[in-house]
């Protein structure tokens, strides 16, 4: 049971403008609650030889992981098509949240979903990162990323 006192600080906390300097300080937890997502971005690198497992089907190599951590996803705008040698596929935008403010995120790395215990299927897409730019009040990093809809 909580006394008196703790409910008027809590209130205090909430009521804070979001100018307020403390203001992300307190919201951060809540952003950081929702990353339940584990990511990996991976930037193309030609100085590392890419070969091809027969084994497991997969390319290796031809890349430096970036990143590896915590992300919350979540769609951001509206499908859009797009024609490459007359297939039609959908794009959509999504945003990827993380806490580290200074990741070394670029744009082209691309962002492989490892797990995520609320939408299994996130890990069949490979997100490309679209932009990965700071802002003013920044407590998270916010990174536009697109997703091509077709897999499998």
């Amino acid at each position: 049971m909580a006394r008196t006192g703790d409910w008027v600080a809590l209130m205090g906390a909430n009521n804070r403008s979001s100018l307020d300097p403390r203001w992300t300080k307190h919201q951060v937890p809540v952003v950081v609650g929702f990353m339940l997502a584990e990511i990996r971005v991976i930037r193309k690198d030609p100085t590392i030889p890419l070969e091809y497992d027969q084994n497991t089907k997969t390319y290796v190599g031809g890349f430096d992981e970036v990143f590896v951590g915590k992300a919350r996803i979540q769609p951001y705008g509206i499908i859009g098509d797009m024609n490459v040698a007359q297939d039609t596929t959908g794009r959509r935008l999504m945003r990827v949240q993380i806490r580290e403010k200074t990741a070394g995120i670029q744009l082209d790395d691309m962002i492989e979903v490892i797990s995520c215990p609320d939408d299994a299927e996130l890990v069949n897409y490979v997100l490309e990162v679209r932009g990965s730019i700071g802002e003013s009040n920044s407590w998270v990093r916010d990174i536009v990323t697109e997703a091509n809809l077709k897999w499998g």
